[in-house]
């Protein structure tokens, strides 16, 4: 089954099609007391290639933390084969809140090896 290009960027690196989207946390439950959600904020990237070999979930740091958090849910990930959850180095401008796709190239690059 394709996956569907709608609401989602394209990039290209060496010759290898993704698509990417940013999306924000989902994750928020009922809360304790009161009836007034509170967001947390935090923005998730997903990025998957066309043949559904390589798919990842990078968490968007905030400008304090150390390094951020990237889960691989593809069965390709060359840098760390059978890894499920990684620290990835921080990067030039990776808090922003919607990252370019040069730093998308980036960060595919590093799961790939590239670079």
């Amino acid at each position: 089954m394709a996956i569907s290009p709608k609401g989602k960027r394209k990039v290209t690196v060496k010759g290898r099609h993704f698509l990417w989207t940013v999306e924000d946390d989902k994750s928020n439950n009922v809360p304790e007391e009161g009836f007034i959600r509170h967001a947390s904020g935090m923005r998730c990237l997903h990025i998957i290639s066309t043949d559904k070999q390589f798919i990842v979930h990078y968490q968007i740091p905030e400008p304090g933390d150390a390094s951020a958090t990237l889960t691989v849910e593809g069965p390709e990930f060359p840098r760390l084969p059978g890894a499920r959850q990684v620290a990835v180095p921080r990067w030039r401008h990776d808090s922003k809140r919607y990252p370019t796709a040069d730093f998308v190239r980036r960060l595919i690059g590093w799961c790939l090896g590239l670079e």
